[in-house]
């Protein structure tokens, strides 16, 4: 027969050991591994108690003990008066088989104490959590095998502790897990119901952009029709020039509220035809006169394009992008002032239409926000009163980029500010 033959004690040392491993890595909370563990230790050695030790900083706490009479449970001392703290400090095994002459055993610690020889070994070596230990009330030496078995104890109590660790960890993300499904689902109600409302309130846009079309058209209508007499006094002219004024205004500004709706559904799709961009800049100059009169205005086109600069594009949108950026530019420009539009040709296949103004400038940290829905910027610190009418710069950007084109603010030279839009020729 060859190899060694484990003898009977050897095999029930091992089964036992086994089976203590088994318990440590079920067992729910540290308690519960530090009396499996002492429990084990005694059987393991025959020792009359054994100790379950876990470092508390510069202390040992003697945490669980199982023994003929407890010695030490639930107290704490010093890591240099104790064979424990030794053994954490130096991270190995301490075999004592008289603590009456051995050095590291504080004498009168253990003087009262049935305690004549120990075993002790660390919890974790690498970083020692803590240590196991086994005691006689006779003098005794602890065999090499008895000290192995009580350091694979200690190490599958290592292990049962990290599981412990990991185990907490676990539960904590799954509780934190938990929350954020019931975040997420609180969030996808409340997006649903913003989706609701935002539905609800473009229904209701809608309904009051066609109830503003149909009395502005009617004032439209009569305006025009009063300013075709040639014998209309000057004075009723300025007049009835100022009520079409305003009711184009007002149509405009239902058609922005309708287009900006639909550009959200994606349905804002420009209808192309050939126009002369010169020819449609000086009808948007002819159309807001009146109001750049009101107030001592004056509307200058300037040149930078040949006479006939002509694109394809959707002349109804781009008129009111015109008109729009031209009234938003007499609005925030001084009175007695001037707005000035120019419409040129670019070395690269693109139109660009600028509108100058004369007022206090856009800053640079609020130029991303002007087209924004229904922004109005108040910016007391940048001298501005109010930049943006709600939906008219909004519906520029959807109407330009419809068109494949962008619209942009740039610094203006002299003050001011300078609106950019470009055209794909």
């Amino acid at each position: 027969m060859s190899g060694p033959v484990l003898s009977f004690r050897e095999n029930h040392s091992a089964e036992r050991l086994l089976c203590a491993l088994q318990e440590l890595w079920r067992a729910p909370d540290l308690q519960s591994i530090a009396r499996i563990a002492a429990r084990a230790a005694r059987e393991l050695t025959g020792a009359d108690g054994a100790s379950f030790v876990l470092r508390d900083g510069e202390l040992c706490h003697y945490v669980q003990e199982d023994a003929i009479s407890s010695l030490w449970q639930g107290r704490r001392f010093p890591m240099s008066s104790c064979l424990s703290g030794w053994v954490m400090q130096h991270r190995s095994p301490a075999v004592v088989d008289d603590i009456a002459l051995d050095p590291r055993i504080p004498s009168e610690v253990y003087r009262p104490t049935f305690v004549r020889s120990m075993a002790m070994v660390p919890v974790h070596a690498r970083a020692p959590l803590g240590a196991i230990g086994c005691y006689w009330g006779s003098a005794r030496v602890a065999t090499a095998h008895e000290v192995a078995l009580l350091q694979a104890l200690a190490d599958g109590t290592a292990v049962a502790m990290e599981n412990i660790v990991l185990r907490e960890c676990v539960e904590k993300a799954q509780a934190r897990m938990s929350e954020l499904d019931a975040a997420t689902r609180d969030l996808a109600e409340r997006c649903g119901a913003l989706a609701d409302s935002q539905r609800q309130n473009d229904a209701l846009n809608e309904l009051l952009a066609h109830d503003l079309r149909s009395p502005a058209a009617g004032i439209l209508l009569t305006a025009r029709v009063r300013l075709r007499d040639q014998d209309l006094p000057e004075r009723e002219r300025r007049r009835w020039s100022r009520v079409l004024c305003s009711a184009e205004l007002i149509q405009r500004t239902a058609m922005n509220l309708l287009d900006t709706s639909s550009r959200r559904l994606g349905t804002l799709v420009p209808r192309l035809e050939e126009i002369d961009l010169t020819a449609l800049l000086e009808e948007v100059a002819e159309i807001l006169e009146p109001f750049a009169a009101s107030r001592g205005q004056r509307i200058e086109l300037r040149p930078g394009a040949p006479r006939s600069c002509r694109l394809r594009a959707d002349g109804g949108l781009l008129r009111r992008v015109l008109q729009n950026l031209v009234d938003n530019a007499l609005r925030h420009g001084p009175a007695l002032g001037a707005v000035y539009v120019e419409a040129r040709r670019l070395d690269a296949p693109w139109v660009e239409v600028v509108v100058r103004d004369e007022g206090p400038g856009i800053p640079v940290h609020l130029r991303d926000h002007i087209f924004d829905r229904y922004a109005r910027l108040d910016g007391q610190d940048a001298g501005l009163s109010s930049v943006g009418r709600g939906l008219g710069l909004t519906f520029c950007k959807l109407a330009v980029e419809a068109h494949g084109g962008r619209i942009e603010v740039r610094d203006n030279e002299g003050g001011g500010s300078c609106f950019c839009v470009l055209l794909p020729a």
